[in-house]
Formats: C-alpha cells, sequence, structure tokens
C-alpha cells in the first residue's frame, strides 16, 4: 500500500471519529444517533434506487447535497418511522428529521418539569410551520396523541400544502392549521387575540428563518476561510429562509409579545440556526428582567443549532430542564455557547454513590435541611428513570445567613453545660473551666438573622405574599455520587441568596460528615447522615 493510500485511509477514520463524536451529542433519546441501514431501507422502499450509490466497499451511499435524495429519504422515513406521509411542493424547504427530533425530544424534557405528564392534553403552537407541517405532525405522533396543535403559517402556498399533509394523514382533530394576517405585524399577539381569545397553551415552538433579507446573504459567514461546504443540500424558499432583520429580530418580537401575553403561553421556545442570535437573545432575555429560562443545543451530523425557553411561571423551573441542564453531558460547564449556563446555576456533589441509597434518601436529607430553615419545599418534577428529582422552594425571609455562627454558638453553650474533662499527670482526669472576661466577653450574634429579617421561627407560605425568594434545585444521580444544581427564579433576594443557601448546605454537611484518621474532613457524600 503506497504511503499517501495510508494517509487517506487515516483521514477517513478520524473524520469517523468526529461524526460519530458529534452525534454523540444528539438527544439521547433521538432514534437517529445511529444512521438508517440504508441496504435494509432501499429493500422495504425500491425507489430509493434512483438517488442511492454503492460504493467499492458494497455500502450503499446517499447524496445528501442532492436535494432530491434528501426529500426522498425523509419521506421514506417518516412512513417507516412514524406512518406519516409527507407531499412538499418544488422549491420548499425539505424537513430533516435528527434536527426535528432533537427539539420535540427537548420539549418532552421541558414537559418533565411543567407538569405535561398528568395532562390528559397538551396543547402547543408552532409558529410558521412551512409547507410540510413537520413539528405539529412529529408532536402528535411522537406523544400518541396526547399533544395537540395549533400550526400557524402566513404563506398562502405553504398553509394549503401544510393542511393537505394534516388531512393526508388524518390528523385534524389533533392539529389546526391557522393562517396569519398577511399585512399583520405581530407574530402570536393577534393570533392569540383574535382567533383563541379564551385559550391557554402549554408551549409554542419556533424554527424562524435564519437569515436577514436586506443582507442577501444566504449562508453562514467564514471568518477563517476553512468552513467547510454543508453536507446537505440547500433547500427552502426566500420566504422560508429570510425575513426583514433575520432570526434575531423576529425572535426578539416573539420575547415582546410574550411580555404581553404572559402566561397565555406556558413555555416560550424557539431555535436559533446562529451561534451569535444566540447570545444577542440571552442578553436581551437578561435585559428584560426575564430569568427562568432554558438553552439547548442540537447536534446532528455536522449541523449544529440553538435553543432557547423561557417562561414567567415560577412554578416551571426551566433552569433545571434535564436536557438543558446538562446539554453536553458535561454539567454546567458545558452549556452551550457559554462556559457557565445563562444566570449561572451552582452546582455541588453532595454525596458519593457509597454514601447514600438511593435518590430518594439524598432528596429526603435536603428537603429535611431547607425545612429546618422554613424554606418551603415542592416537588416540580421527577423523571421516570429516578435519574433526576427538580424541586422548587420559596423563601419568606432570610433564614439561611449567620447558620455556622449560631452552630458555634450552640457548641459552646454545649461546652458551658457539659464542661470538658482534660487527663492530668498523675492519670487522673480535671475539669476545664471555661473562661470568660466579665461583662466584655464576645458572645456569638445569633439575633443577626432575625434582625434583619424578622423571626427565624416557622414561616406559613401565604400566597398572597411575595416571595423573598424563588428558586429551584435539581437533585441529580450520576456515576460518582448525587449532584445538586440551584437556579434562581425570582425573589428581591437575588441571585447571591442561591449562592448562599447551597454554602449553608455544604457547611451542614460538613458539619454532620465523619472525619477520617487524621482529622481531615472526609469528601462530603462518604456517610449520609441519618435522615428521621
Amino acid at each position: 500500500m503506497h504511503f499517501g493510500d495510508e494517509q487517506t485511509i487515516d483521514r477517513l477514520r478520524s473524520l469517523r471519529k468526529k461524526t460519530m463524536a458529534v452525534n454523540e451529542f444528539m438527544h439521547p433519546r433521538n432514534r437517529y444517533r445511529e444512521k438508517p441501514n440504508f441496504q435494509q431501507l432501499i429493500q422495504q422502499f425500491p425507489e430509493l434506487n434512483e438517488v442511492a450509490s454503492v460504493d467499492l466497499a458494497g455500502k450503499v451511499k446517499l447524496d445528501y447535497r442532492n436535494r432530491q435524495a434528501v426529500h426522498l429519504l425523509s419521506k421514506c422515513l417518516l412512513q417507516r418511522d412514524f406512518g406519516l406521509m409527507l407531499e412538499l411542493p418544488p422549491n420548499k424547504l425539505v424537513p430533516t428529521l435528527p434536527l426535528r427530533l432533537n427539539y420535540i425530544h427537548w420539549l418532552e424534557d421541558i414537559g418533565s418539569v411543567a407538569h405535561w405528564q398528568g395532562k390528559e392534553k397538551v396543547r402547543g403552537i408552532d409558529i410558521g410551520c412551512g409547507a410540510s407541517c413537520i413539528y405539529p405532525l412529529l408532536a402528535v405522533v411522537q406523544s400518541n396523541h396526547r399533544w395537540h396543535m395549533v400550526a400557524i403559517e402566513k404563506a398562502e402556498d405553504s398553509l394549503e400544502s401544510a393542511k393537505a399533509n394534516v388531512t393526508r394523514n388524518k390528523l385534524q382533530d389533533c392539529i389546526r392549521v391557522q393562517p396569519q394576517q398577511l399585512a399583520g405585524n405581530t407574530i402570536l399577539l393577534d393570533v392569540l387575540m383574535k382567533d383563541f381569545p379564551d385559550d391557554r397553551f402549554d408551549f409554542c415552538m419556533c424554527n424562524p428563518p435564519f437569515f436577514d433579507s436586506n443582507s442577501n446573504e444566504l449562508k453562514p459567514n467564514d471568518r477563517t476561510g476553512r468552513r467547510r461546504e454543508p453536507s446537505n443540500a440547500s433547500s427552502g424558499s426566500l420566504d422560508e429562509l429570510c425575513t426583514e432583520g433575520g432570526e434575531v429580530k423576529f425572535i426578539s418580537q416573539i420575547i415582546a409579545e410574550s411580555l404581553e401575553l404572559k402566561d397565555r403561553v406556558s413555555v416560550y421556545t424557539t431555535m436559533m440556526g446562529h451561534k451569535r442570535s444566540y447570545q444577542e437573545i440571552l442578553r436581551l432575555l437578561k435585559s428584560k428582567s426575564i430569568h427562568n429560562i432554558t438553552v439547548s443545543r442540537f447536534c446532528q451530523g455536522n449541523t449544529t443549532r440553538w435553543a432557547v425557553g423561557w417562561t414567567f411561571d415560577t412554578n416551571v423551573p426551566l433552569s433545571v430542564v434535564p436536557n438543558s441542564l446538562m446539554a453536553t453531558g458535561g454539567g454546567v460547564s458545558s452549556w452551550p455557547g457559554n462556559k457557565k449556563s445563562p444566570g449561572n446555576p451552582v452546582f455541588y456533589r453532595i454525596f458519593t454513590r457509597n454514601g447514600v441509597d438511593s435518590i430518594q434518601s439524598a432528596k429526603q436529607y435536603v428537603t429535611s435541611k431547607l425545612q429546618a430553615i422554613s424554606i418551603h419545599v415542592d416537588t416540580a418534577g421527577e423523571l421516570s428513570n429516578a435519574e433526576d428529582i427538580v424541586l422548587k422552594f420559596t423563601a419568606r425571609e432570610n433564614t439561611w445567613s449567620h447558620q455556622r455562627r449560631k452552630r458555634r454558638a450552640a457548641l459552646i453553650s454545649s461546652q458551658e453545660t457539659h464542661p470538658i474533662r482534660m487527663a492530668n499527670g498523675n492519670g487522673t482526669e480535671q475539669q476545664c473551666p471555661v473562661e470568660r472576661n466579665g461583662s466584655d466577653a464576645k458572645k456569638p450574634r445569633l439575633e443577626d438573622g432575625a434582625d434583619q429579617h424578622g423571626s427565624s421561627g416557622t414561616h406559613e407560605i401565604d400566597s398572597t405574599d411575595d416571595p423573598y425568594l424563588t428558586a429551584a434545585l435539581n437533585l441529580q444521580r450520576r456515576k460518582d455520587g448525587y449532584y445538586v444544581a440551584l437556579q434562581y427564579i425570582a425573589g428581591i433576594a437575588g441571585k447571591d441568596a442561591v449562592n448562599q443557601i447551597l454554602q449553608y448546605l455544604k457547611n451542614t454537611i460538613k458539619a454532620e460528615t465523619t472525619t477520617d484518621d487524621d482529622g481531615k474532613m472526609l469528601d462530603a457524600g462518604t456517610k449520609c447522615p441519618s435522615v428521621e
């Protein structure tokens, strides 16, 4: 074999490894993490022979730069995997399934903390459903017809095609295709106010046009000159690809309208095609004081998309949506596009796997420690795999400050009640008196927390009061132990209070864990303190 051939093989192996690594970032429930077996697919759908080729090794391949091949593959996969029949008019956007499924699975994860599991009907809105109406179709089938969708669309030709696809699949009872006013200046507002004045929705979703119609730029900016050509064929009309001001302006309008609609939609979500757009939208949400948000990154092949969701409902702690918190499997340091997640949730290993027998025991311990300082705790969500529990807690006052000082004071008080006995030189013990310096002796300031924020005793939750702090706590079980992630949601206490509560939990655990033979404190979780 020639040296050049060896180099080629090494490059192919490297490329294959990179592709496999990228697929690992696909949503864990996405069935297309592994590529379809094209040989089996062609046996079931012989029409794929028209766009397939066979390499020297006998492997069947499809040219993804061929629009007809992508269209035909999507149609076959939809029919095989979801029982859906799809037809598209010429020059309309061809939906690739891995990306669409990533979005649907992310919405399912949001539903895990938004209590959708117990609802008989989950209602969603797809903003700009396009000619395929692919998201509503997938959402209904994936949820076993439990999700009901309103698909809104402005382009008349896409509107008719979307209706035809819904009718073709006999899903008119679950999907309503609703026209938007061509001359309208709103995205959601007019539709909800005029066509659904009394309705509330669990979520909205959006795959907006990525490009600015005024920039004449229909491909990503290549800053380095090394960007590879896209692996998929370009498809879609100008209306589907471009809008005035691009995706940032489009999503900014959705944010502005959400501030008016508030809880008419429980969770607002959108996808973005550019990383810079994602960063701008996060800054905009922060500037509007919208802190209860979740983010994700959709990876499929060589394509990456970003997603953001937000809510005004404090009962939906979006910051701990499982798939967003662990967007790339690496914790908060792996949030898409940032070294830290929006809002910087604080993260800490509370116990090792050997120290706790179950996630319920860890939950019981954490809950008891929060309740001990009069923090009201509710279970916001619990995943079916028992790996994640989401708690929402509310505080009416600062009861966590100076806890270390209070423990020290309690220890001093205990020593005064039970004086320390020390061995003397003749083998007997003598009592060691506690020194006092009269009225100048330092006394622990037990009253600090109570003076600043009222009594630190039990405080009943009054729904008419504005909470001092509302936050979310995600308890996760991993290979090396149990972790807590805390995220600020609302309240005048601000984000610093979340850090203070985490420190309180750390200090409490440290005070209750045993020490090793050298007197050094063991890692939290070496032994779980008993919980009554």
